[in-house]
């Protein structure tokens, strides 16, 4: 039988077999191949880059405001736009090294806008850039990577973001593992998209709520003045919720400064007591102040915690509150561990002691979700994660994805099959 023959009554037609034949052999050949790669294959990079503005149509508009975008033109008006705009250079190494360089340019601008390293003076340099941008891909993304002139789906085990590229694990057997520059990694499911507005935004104003801020001119008024509660949501969040959080933020800024006040005032009396110094009543009285502050604010403390907690149970759900509680426990079990085996090792660094408590408590959180079998335990798991690598140093970063991240990864991605599977 003839296979390059189309399988269909009409001759002057192309069954569905007939033409996936055809595509097949024509996808054979190696040129044909890297033909459909430049043509359709844009990574989320490039594809931002390649498929957003056009630099003709904005030269066209910038000249021309009153043509409209989709206007046809006669030939004699195209003729003159095009006389306008000068003779354009093609086809010459000058002209394609220039290309290049220029595509390299907004690459390197859109990486740092996935990573946030702009300043807000600079905005103008980023006009041309579209107002959307595609966000870094996470670790786990099923994703279509560009390798050894071929196609091929994977998934993200790591990102490198010192050297632009991804480290992906190939689902095709006896291909491995490889890592990818990202202009050569396309995600196959929706990305997530940063607002351009939002980075280059002034930061918001302390007082969002101006009502709830209250005066800091003595503890007194954090104590008797009364709010009107109004209702609604405010980013997501009910207004009582989000008041409850700002006064608990100002209660606490309060408490630190009563905290160093005493602190200073410890000193002075122990240094007055080293010396047989006599304590003067003023001393003694701002002393006595500070600590009836000190207990009042506790007071009020602890009524805004428990208003805290109610909220919390209304807007979170137990399942998640209990989740964020094995998180805390969690993390004191891991100090006190850490505690115990510092005694033999020594370890005298305060930074490191800590970062090991931190991976300590992670172990611990991983094992109490395998056996909980809570879901809402997931994002829990995932903050602690991304806490922890906000304190790895960035020459450690990469060790760090190799031997924390890809492995939580992992055991993770099994944890919800478990999840799913169970009847519960």
């Amino acid at each position: 039988m003839d296979t390059s023959s189309p399988i269909t009554d009409d001759p002057g037609v192309l069954s569905g077999v007939g033409l996936s034949l055809r595509i097949k052999n024509f996808l054979k050949v190696e040129k044909a191949r890297r033909w459909c790669r430049y043509e359709w294959f844009y990574s989320n990079i490039d594809k931002l880059i390649f498929l957003g503005k056009n630099d003709f149509v904005t030269c066209v508009q910038s000249a021309y405001p009153d043509i409209e975008p989709g206007t046809k033109l006669t030939r004699l008006q195209w003729s003159m736009v095009r006389r306008s705009l000068g003779k354009p250079r093609r086809c010459s190494p000058k002209f394609f090294e220039e290309e290049r360089m220029m595509l390299e340019g907004q690459r390197d601008r859109v990486r740092e806008l996935q990573q946030g390293k702009v300043n807000p003076e600079e905005a103008e340099l980023y006009k041309d850039l579209a107002d959307e941008i595609p966000a870094m891909l996470i670790i786990g993304t099923s994703v279509t990577a560009h390798i050894k002139d071929g196609l091929f789906v994977g998934e993200v085990e790591a990102v490198d973001p010192t050297t632009n590229t991804y480290r992906i694990r190939f689902d095709r057997p006896g291909l491995g593992t490889h890592t990818v520059p990202d202009f050569n990694v396309l995600s196959n499911g929706e990305v997530d998209m940063i607002s351009k507005d939002t980075l280059f935004a002034s930061p918001e104003p302390a007082d969002i709520l101006p009502d709830v801020i209250l005066p800091q001119a003595n503890l007194s008024s954090y104590i008797t003045t009364e709010h009107g509660i109004s209702t609604g949501f405010l980013g997501g969040y009910p207004v009582p919720f989000l008041r409850c959080i700002v006064k608990m933020n100002k209660l606490l800024k309060v408490k630190r400064e009563l905290l160093n006040k005493v602190k200073n005032l410890n000193s002075t009396v122990e240094r007055k007591t080293s010396f047989k110094e006599p304590l003067d009543s003023g001393t003694q009285l701002m002393y006595a102040t500070v600590v009836l502050d000190l207990d009042k604010l506790n007071k009020v403390l602890q009524t805004n915690v428990k208003d805290l907690q109610q909220h919390c149970k209304t807007h979170l759900g137990s399942e998640t509150l209990a989740a964020i509680q094995v998180k805390s426990d969690c993390m004191e079990a891991a100090e006190q561990l850490v505690k115990e085996a510092n005694q033999l090792i020594k370890l005298k660094h305060e930074k490191s002691t800590k970062f090991v408590a931190e991976l300590t408590a992670l172990l611990i959180q991983v094992e109490r979700l395998s056996t909980s079998k809570n879901s809402n335990s997931m994002p829990v798991l995932n903050e602690s994660i991304r806490n922890l690598r906000s304190i790895v140093h960035p020459s450690n970063l990469h060790s760090f994805q190799e031997n924390v991240e890809v492995p939580l990864a992992h055991i993770q991605a099994r944890l919800k099959q478990e999840f799913l599977a169970s009847p519960d």
